[in-house]
């Protein structure tokens, strides 16, 4: 993978590893879940048209959500690309709340790196200490 495709790949599985915290957030919630689409902010535009979805089981207060510069969004459009479930790790940081607990990240575009930013997701820990720090 040329350098330019891993960094792009990086800084997309980092803004939706990001994003379980809600670096940006918004959407509707159901008794049971709380749903999140956002917008991720990147350098270059490396995000335009990629929408992230995060399904949570407990709500993600309001200053995680605005973190980062992500855009809050009604829905995901386009395509879905891919959903990934996996439970949250670790005890620290300002995503400790989530420790524990499984979240739902799918990521909708037609965006050339959302297939990028897929793998990069289903290879990433979702660790507590990493999020919020967007």
């Amino acid at each position: 993978m040329p350098r330019r495709t891993s960094s792009v790949a990086a800084v997309l599985a980092f803004a939706a590893v990001l994003a379980l915290a809600g670096c940006g957030g918004g959407g509707g919630s159901s008794a049971d879940t709380h749903t999140y689409v956002i917008t991720p902010s990147a350098q270059g535009n490396l995000a335009a048209g990629i929408y992230v979805t995060i399904v949570s089981p407990v709500p993600i207060p309001a200053q995680l959500l605005r973190n980062g510069g992500s855009k809050i969004v009604s829905d995901a459009k386009r395509p879905q690309v891919c959903s990934v479930s996996k439970t949250v790790q670790g005890t620290h940081g300002p995503g400790a709340f989530l420790s524990g607990k499984e979240l739902t990240i799918k990521i909708n575009g037609s965006n050339p790196f959302t297939s990028i930013a897929c793998n990069g997701l289903k290879k990433a820990t979702f660790k507590a200490s990493d999020l919020g720090t967007g």
